[in-house]
């Protein structure tokens, strides 16, 4: 499916800086007919002043949200995904709770209406899963870095190339986050590199320093890849 965002016509406020209190990520568990258990997710986003968004149900396969009606602390939103070559519509309903939706989900898989229950979290921390490319001359460099979070420690590791890294003296206060990770070249001789930046909901931007080649500041620009 098209995991593009799409624009849709919603009911409700906004903030002073133009967000709605839907703005962000969600996640909530499902388990599947043979016992499997799945994390599907919600991403919605304030976009010139209409609420747009994105569902997926597993990794790779996002599809837009439509119908979307926020008002008055409850949202509705409709899905269409692809099943065994059939489109399926699945409609969500629930009510915000500071950083939790509960309501139903009602689907029409397999010609049958069902209903679950619907309980989805706000995704507000920096623990998780995230991504960068960072590009040196004419090369490109693909990163991720694997954080948790205990009180304002950072921990995890770094995963670069063929290589991973624990990360060192992390530390995450006020949306800001800070790690260090210890490199060892060919020769044998160690360099540290710095990363520091802000949380900005599936977004960390900042800035990334490297001793690699000499040193040298780079932006840093993460994004969300869980």
């Amino acid at each position: 499916m098209c995991a593009a965002v799409f624009a849709l016509n919603v009911i409700g406020a906004e903030d002073p800086a133009g967000r709605s209190p839907l703005d962000g990520t969600w996640l909530w568990n499902f388990t599947m007919p043979d016992g499997g258990r799945v994390t599907p997710r919600v991403k919605f986003r304030t976009k010139d002043g209409e609420l747009t968004g994105t569902s997926r149900f597993r990794p790779g396969a996002e599809a837009p949200l439509t119908n979307i009606v926020f008002k008055n602390g409850r949202v509705s939103f409709d899905v269409v995904r692809d099943y065994l070559g059939e489109p399926v519509a699945t409609h969500y309903d629930g009510t915000l709770n500071g950083a939790t939706i509960k309501g139903k989900i009602t689907s029409s898989a397999n010609g049958e209406k069902q209903t679950y229950d619907w309980d989805a979290k706000r995704v507000s921390t920096v623990e998780g899963v995230w991504k960068w490319s960072i590009t040196f001359g004419e090369r490109t460099f693909d990163s991720r870095v694997t954080l948790k979070l205990e009180g304002e420690k950072l921990t995890g590791k770094l995963a670069g190339g063929r290589s991973e890294s624990d990360i060192h003296r992390g530390r995450f206060r006020d949306n800001r986050v800070r790690f260090e990770v210890e490199r060892r070249g060919s020769d044998g001789e160690r360099t540290t590199n710095v990363y520091r930046g802000k949380l900005d909901g599936d977004k960390i931007t900042g800035t990334y320093t490297s001793h690699f080649g000499g040193y040298r500041t780079n932006d840093w620009n993460a994004v969300r890849a869980d």
